[in-house]
């Protein structure tokens, strides 16, 4: 990673229009039927409120996301350097 002090002008108004173009996320997503999800304290866990106030938890993935294998072996710097 580059030092900020090495980058010109172009790079940081690149940067900052980078940022200011990201748009944030509501934490309060809310389903077109009026459902919607938080935090339960006492269960520990994200529940899902419907509008008749029911609340369920809700159940997680059992799957177990892995990186893919990558294609190939990296060298090293030392490793690909001819004697």
């Amino acid at each position: 990673m580059t030092r900020c002090r090495s980058w010109s002008v172009a790079n940081f108004i690149r940067l900052l229009s980078g940022v200011a173009a990201v748009q944030p996320l509501s934490a309060d997503v809310e389903e077109p039927d009026g459902t919607y999800y938080e935090y339960d304290r006492n269960l520990k866990a994200t529940v899902k409120v419907t509008p008749d106030g029911e609340r369920t938890p809700v159940v997680q993935l059992e799957a177990q996301f892995a990186r893919p294998p990558q294609k190939g072996s990296r060298k090293t710097a030392h490793e690909g350097m001819i004697p």
